[in-house]
């Protein structure tokens, strides 16, 4: 495997999505690098399968960009107790090969759980204990990782909207003793740790100071939101000043950096109204702080682990043990574990990653299904629409990939008596699920209308209820969508 010292001096970078080709495709866009969460574009192509298919239009299309591409998992992090799913891994690898990208990244978070019939979604990236017992499982995950990715991994260093518990690793030594064990890279997301220093945990100046520096390859900067109290790192804007100052000191010091990223979900850039100039001025400003790498790194030694034989803490739950707690305080399907749970629903933070986990889960829901969702809004009110979903979370565990969360949904709600409360629900959802069918098999599919789904639909997609339609025998086409243009 290529030493990280090897690895080559990308430059300034932006997660990819489709929304950015706009500013993309711009002359003076200043981005060298394109990371892509491939998880976001893989598909299974139906609810008994096993595997993943790759969307071939996005990777034909990065193929083609003249930028180089990374790899940025966010399906399969490493900080859990359980492994990753092999064929993720599989997807996974033929993704990189795909991209072309030197090297990939994981997050040192969980979003599994163990249970007696197998592993449930948590819907979410968490945080682990952050143990020793914490830290073997990590890197055990990691050396797994390693022996089948075909590139040097990094991990990226997380978000912990909890407060610390008494005996906990701080969270530079934590990330450290991970990575040197490991003897991975790391993928230093600054938002995160600047989110955690806001939040109440470790100031991001001693997290800095208790990492390997020299394995830090890659960093992320985003912009984030007030969120119940919290700072979140919700990728919703450019990145604040402060944050860009406290780069400014870190990057200096960082003598192996390839690459600086900027992450920014879709769906804010409309939202907040951020322009295309706006991106490229960001983009040149990250292009000054990757000029700054490695121009005052330090050879003072980094403050060592605890040494064996220190009075020992509190007493702190096993990883698996952990993991059912935090299930048992965010999850509404879950029942309460004992002890250690009660503890953890007194944590304000618990409360704020549960309706995170309710965003989310929402989000994957509205953006699998934009028509259904606009149908139940129109006809029952959005208060109404949260009870529903509040209702579908209590009894179903979440799917990871957004199309299967909207099939469950759609059959859930079909189940009771939606399907008869709200007009055109069954037809609607069918003609959805058939279009996210049609991009994920690449087939045409046909769906069954008993009115004129060209007014049925036009009506939704203006935002209004349809006029009353009359009765009818149609069969609508789904056709795949073209791929884009390089």
């Amino acid at each position: 495997m290529i030493p990280l010292t090897a690895l080559p001096e990308l430059g300034v970078g932006v997660i990819y999505w489709p929304a950015l080709d706009g500013v993309l495709s711009r002359t003076d866009n200043g981005v060298d690098v394109l990371e892509l969460e491939p998880q976001a574009f893989w598909f299974q192509p139906g609810p008994d399968t096993h595997g993943y298919m790759l969307d071939e239009a996005v990777f034909s299309h990065l193929a083609e960009a003249p930028q180089t591409c990374l790899a940025h998992g966010v399906g399969f992090p490493v900080g859990g107790t359980c492994p990753p799913d092999p064929e993720q891994v599989d997807a996974f690898v033929r993704s990189i090969i795909r991209l072309g990208a030197p090297w990939a990244s994981e997050h040192l978070s969980f979003n599994r759980l163990r249970q007696a019939g197998g592993e449930i979604d948590m819907g979410f990236l968490l945080p682990p204990i952050q143990s020793p017992e914490s830290v073997a499982c990590a890197v055990d995950n990691i050396r797994f990782l390693k022996r089948h990715l075909p590139v040097p991994l990094a991990v990226e260093t997380g978000v912990n909207y909890l407060k610390p518990l008494p005996g906990e690793m701080p969270d530079g030594e934590f990330f450290r003793s991970v990575a040197e064990q490991a003897d991975c890279g790391i993928l230093l997301d600054l938002h995160n740790l600047w989110a955690n220093e806001r939040n109440g945990r470790q100031p991001i100046c001693e997290v800095v100071n208790q990492l390997p520096l020299e394995r830090v390859i890659e960093m992320h900067l985003a912009g984030g939101q007030e969120y119940g109290g919290y700072w979140v790192d919700a990728h919703s804007g450019l990145a604040d000043p402060e944050l860009m100052d406290i780069a400014r000191q870190v990057v200096p010091r960082l003598p192996n950096l390839k690459a600086i990223t900027f992450e920014i979900m879709p769906q804010f850039l409309l939202a907040y109204g951020i322009t295309d100039d706006a991106l490229i001025d960001q983009f040149a400003q990250l292009r000054k702080l990757w000029q700054l790498r490695g121009t005052a790194v330090s050879e003072a030694p980094v403050p060592g682990p605890r040494r064996a034989g220190a009075r020992p803490g509190p007493v702190l739950p096993a990883p698996g043990q952990w993991e059912e707690a935090l299930a048992s305080v965010l999850l509404p399907h879950q029942h309460t574990a004992p002890g250690f749970a009660e503890s953890l629903a007194g944590d304000d933070g618990a409360g704020v990653i549960r309706k995170l986990i309710s965003a989310a889960r929402a989000g994957k829901v509205a953006d699998a299904l934009p028509l259904t969702t606009r149908l139940l809004l129109l006809t029952l009110g959005a208060a109404r629409v949260d009870q529903v979903l509040d209702d579908f979370w209590a009894c179903t565990p979440s799917e990871q990939m957004a199309s299967n969360e909207a099939r469950k949904f759609i059959e859930w709600a079909l189940s009771g008596s939606l399907g008869s409360e709200v007009p055109h629900l069954a037809q609607v959802s069918a003609f959805e699920l058939a279009a996210n069918q049609a991009i994920m098999t690449g087939r045409e599919q046909l769906v069954d209308f008993t009115m004129d789904p060209v007014e049925l639909l036009g009506a939704l997609r203006a935002g209004r209820m349809p006029s009353k339609l009359p009765a009818g025998r149609y069969s609508l086409t789904v056709t795949p969508p073209a791929a884009p243009s390089a």
